[in-house]
């Protein structure tokens, strides 16, 4: 048995170049940002704490201080800390020996399972202290191996009152509950918002929400959009917070003011640099057809290529197959496809209307450009045109149909994933997502109503709510559930997540879902009379048919046929067009025509699908 007794023990002190770093040591690799923090400490405070070394025939091995060893000859090697720091001895580093190697591991193991961080209680104290002696932020990281951040987010903490400090130190509240709490300013609405998290039991989230009301966050499409320097300008005030990106905003009047006035002075600059009648703001984060309406949309005439150019841009796509497009190509590409899709026509152009809006992420929208009937049908048709009624291309019932098949598309494709349909749940109830903008309806309230018609519309049965009658005996009804099993709970859970998740087109997570899964609607729908087309204009009916049907260099014929057709008739063509292949066959549709027909959606969701 090795004798452990203080005999075998001494403190003294040697020289640095005597030391070396023991194969004890557990820390035999070293991070260079971490040493060079903790030098600097040194060089304020100099050496709080002997070495621990083993002396063995190797010489003077550091077991545990490894870190303070490394330090200590980054210092030597720099030559700083004797230049404005604490006065260290070199020659003289006091160290705590022993020869009995048993004892020696023990401090190897020790020192790293015993040291314990700074309560961040303690930690807002300590700077505290230090800040009030006039030590700067620099200083004070130096002097703790810490990082100037994390100081500066301690002295902020440091302005609490010492009721919450203690609370934290008590562990009454979270270290994010401190900093919510930062975000008041007079102590007795910090001490009732203390209240809040140690009565009431309010966690940071809940707590940042009760103090935002009446306040605009910093990530408000309008503050975005303004730039916090022009609100601050015009004398706006805020709460900064340095523990999360979002601030709040005081002056919330103010903050409407600019945003009307930059966007306006957005669409007058807007209006004489692109050369049409009317360019309007519209104060809302979207376009809608109560801004359009009486209006129509303009359309380029496409235009061909030069030969030369149009040869280019099929090598281009026979090349997109299994190779990638460099940048310069992707640009040279768009360029071209910009030139296809032609101009305008320049009168229609100079009588148009824009509309200009600002999203929710805070960037400009430009709409396309849309023009008055009244005005249009003068241009195109001279005195005896008669004005056409102001209607939007798709009912309203149409669009909301569309929306629906697209929403069933997305659940359907989310059925084949129930895990990743539960780590979604887990994630938004576990941050401040609201129920209309995250994954899921969390309300659990269905989404799956029919459309209006279900002719065409492959609906999987799953997505039928699945509530069972409990009967008389819920005690029983409860053990029979548990009895079927993990495998069937998860089923049930997925498959009632899926039903109640928000339709893509206003949720962005679920949108950039379903782009990455790659789902469109027409999964489980194919257009036909009775499920789009009815709902549809007979403008935009001969639009479909022009696209899908005329293709470049044909005459007028075909389509002047088809233009000539009642309303019914074209619905019930085109219908036949995408269900039918004896009459693409009759149409002598080439191959990509058919893919085209087979990939084709609706304006109104065709830049929700992948």
């Amino acid at each position: 048995m090795n004798d452990q007794t203080p005999l075998n023990q001494a403190t003294r002190t040697v020289p640095l170049s005597a030391l070396h770093l023991s194969p004890l040591n557990p820390r035999q690799d070293h991070d260079a940002d971490d040493i060079a923090a903790l030098a600097k400490s040194l060089e304020i405070n100099g050496i709080m704490q002997n070495l621990n070394v083993l002396e063995n025939s190797e010489g003077l091995g550091v077991v545990a201080g490894g870190r303070r060893l490394r330090a200590l000859e980054l210092l030597t090697k720099d030559g700083t800390a004797l230049e404005n720091g604490a006065l260290i001895d070199f020659d003289a580093i006091p160290i705590h020996v022993t020869t009995d190697e048993t004892m020696a591991r023990s401090w190897a193991g020790a020192e790293g399972a015993t040291q314990r961080p700074l309560h961040p209680a303690e930690e807002i104290r300590a700077y505290a202290a230090m800040a009030d002696q006039g030590n700067t932020p620099e200083l004070i990281a130096a002097a703790f191996g810490q990082t100037r951040t994390h100081v500066m987010r301690r002295l902020k903490l440091a302005s609490l009152s010492p009721s919450s400090i203690d609370a934290l130190r008590r562990n009454l509240i979270s270290l994010d509950v401190a900093q919510v709490l930062t975000l008041v300013g007079a102590p007795d609405r910090q001490q009732d918002a203390l209240m809040l998290a140690t009565d009431r039991n309010f966690n940071a989230s809940q707590l940042r929400r009760q103090l935002m009301e009446g306040n605009v966050p910093s990530d408000d499409r309008r503050v975005i959009f303004i730039g916090l320097v022009l609100y601050l300008a015009e004398g706006g005030t805020l709460d900064e917070d340095l523990f999360s990106d979002q601030s709040r905003l005081h002056n919330a009047d103010l903050i409407d003011t600019l945003f009307k006035a930059k966007l306006t002075k957005k669409a007058e600059d807007l209006q004489a640099s692109a050369g049409v009648a009317r360019v309007i703001p519209i104060f809302e984060s979207y376009v809608g057809y109560q801004h359009f309406d009486g209006m129509q949309q303009l359309y380029r005439d496409p235009v061909d290529l030069p030969e030369a150019d149009q040869a280019r841009y099929d090598r281009l796509m026979e090349k997109g197959g299994d190779e990638i497009f460099s940048e310069a190509e992707l640009a040279e590409i768009d360029a071209l496809e910009e030139r296809m899709l032609g101009d305008f026509d320049a009168n229609e152009y100079a009588e148009a209307t824009l509309f200009i809006n600002v999203e929710h992420k805070g960037t400009i929208e430009v709409s396309r450009p849309y023009m008055e009937r009244e005005n249009r049908n003068a241009a195109g048709a001279g005195d005896s045109a008669s004005p056409v009624a102001p209607k939007p291309p798709v009912t309203q019932t149409g669009i909301a149909d569309l929306r629906i098949i697209q929403r069933a598309a997305f659940q359907t494709e989310m059925l084949k994933h129930p895990e990743l349909a539960l780590d979604l749940l887990a994630f938004q109830l576990s941050h401040d997502i609201y129920s209309y903008s995250g994954p899921f309806n969390v309300t659990v309230s269905d989404q799956n109503t029919p459309p209006g018609s279900v002719d065409n519309v492959h609906l999987d049965a799953r997505l039928k709510s699945g509530i069972n009658d409990l009967g008389g005996d819920v005690e029983a009804a409860f053990q029979t559930f548990q009895d079927m099993g993990k495998k069937h709970r998860n089923t049930v859970l997925s498959q009632a997540l899926v039903r109640t998740m928000n339709a893509p087109f206003g949720s962005q997570i679920n949108l950039a879902l379903m782009t990455k899964l790659g789902v469109s609607p027409r999964s489980i729908w194919t257009p036909s009379a009775d499920n789009f087309f009815k709902a549809c204009r007979a403008e935009l009916l001969d639009s479909i048919w022009r696209k899908l049907v005329i293709q470049d260099g044909e005459d007028d014929s075909e389509m002047q046929r088809f233009g000539n057709l009642k309303k019914g008739e074209k619905t019930k063509e085109l219908e036949a067009l995408f269900n039918d292949a004896s009459t693409q066959e009759a149409l002598l549709l080439t191959r990509d025509q058919i893919a085209a027909i087979d990939a084709w959606l609706p304006d109104e969701i065709a830049g929700d699908a992948a």
